[in-house]
């Protein structure tokens, strides 16, 4: 019988903190983790911008000591417990527009047994020292069916996506695209392509503007886009875990013999993955044990059911005692490379003991 998922990792991480079994461990908790291997070691990615204000943001609010909402990407208002930033494989296209790009997005970063949720488009307009020169621009954003890398302009497009006006043109643009991942999931595509068509707005005033060859020049040479996606894997998020009754903190226990949390800090570098994960470096996973007898049962963040246990045991001394188990965890949040070279933010519920009790 297998172990509930909230209760491997301590174990599997235990397992592998002292060096026992740490094949096995290593499989079991890259598993726990999503991941079907460990990623080979390549050159570092720069994480992009988007994903390390959402980590500081994410670990800000931990410090706070607030909670969060469990398999929800809040900075997208979506379901999901990992955020994927895809950079683009595309590239320009001959055009009377003032830019017309394909964008190619490797859809193989997300695994089949997720599905996408939410995605938005960052389009990296560069600064501008013109900006109130500058003339207003407008975007349409239209899928491409199956891009073929460098094989010329696409042979159709699908349906506009995404169609927003820019006063300003220069900054981080983020559009939100509503169905273009449902579209390219639903038909098994390998990539997601995007049409990128960049026009000047005409305000019919001659010299309010620069030309605005200048500014589609600077654009066709600096733009970068990256794609954001939540992703949601059904069977992790199926239960969201139920609050648990708030107890009174137990008195510092006299036996360390008795049930209570041990420290445990899981070294990435010492597992030999810090080639992979970017942050954090490690985290204090802890553990529990000791013994729970009727004494520590009665008030240690223990169940009704644990002082029965406990007290049925004094009884008969065939029945199992109450076990020291986890009665509170805490999330983190992981920053990685994976195989394909895109960085990838995750969330993992339940990954540090905070407080031990009779269950």
């Amino acid at each position: 019988m297998h172990a509930p998922r909230r209760a491997l990792a301590p174990g599997v991480l235990l397992t592998l903190a002292l060096g026992q079994a740490l094949a096995l461990g290593e499989r079991d908790f890259l598993r726990f983790l999503g991941l079907d291997a460990a990623p080979p070691p390549r050159q570092p990615q720069p994480v992009p911008r988007v994903l390390q204000k959402i980590a500081r943001e994410r670990k800000a609010r931990a410090d706070a000591g607030l909670a969060r909402a469990p398999c929800t990407v809040a900075e997208l208002g979506a379901p999901g417990e990992r955020a994927a930033a895809l950079p683009d494989r595309g590239f320009l296209l001959p055009s009377d527009s003032c830019l017309q790009r394909l964008l190619s997005f490797n859809l193989s970063a997300i695994p089949d047994r997720e599905q996408p949720t939410a995605a938005e488009l960052g389009l990296d307009l560069g600064p501008s020292t013109y900006e109130e020169l500058d003339p207003a621009l407008e975007l349409v954003v239209s899928l491409v069916p199956q891009p073929r890398p460098r094989a010329g302009p696409p042979r159709g497009r699908g349906r506009a996506v995404a169609e927003q006006s820019v006063p300003r043109p220069h900054g981080v643009l983020r559009v939100r695209l509503q169905g273009a991942l449902q579209d390219a999931g639903r038909r098994q595509w390998s990539r997601l392509g995007l049409l990128l068509d960049v026009r000047v707005v005409e305000d019919g005033e001659p010299g309010r503007h620069r030309h605005p060859r200048a500014l589609c020049a600077r654009l066709r040479r600096t733009l970068r886009a990256t794609l954001l996606v939540a992703t949601l894997d059904p069977a992790r998020c199926r239960h969201p875990a139920r609050p648990r009754r708030a107890v009174p903190a137990a008195p510092q226990a006299a036996s360390r013999s008795l049930c209570h949390r041990h420290q445990l800090f899981i070294s990435f570098r010492d597992l030999g993955w810090h080639k992979w994960i970017i942050a954090p470096k490690g985290f204090m996973a802890n553990y529990c044990q000791g013994e729970c007898p009727l004494s520590v049962a009665a008030y240690l963040n223990s169940s009704n059911y644990a002082f029965m246990q406990a007290l049925m045991q004094i009884v008969d001394p065939t029945v199992s005692p109450a076990v020291c188990v986890p009665t509170k965890l805490s999330p983190i949040s992981m920053l990685y490379q994976d195989s394909g070279d895109n960085v990838i933010l995750r969330h993992y519920e339940d990954m540090v003991v905070d407080e031990c009790g009779c269950g």
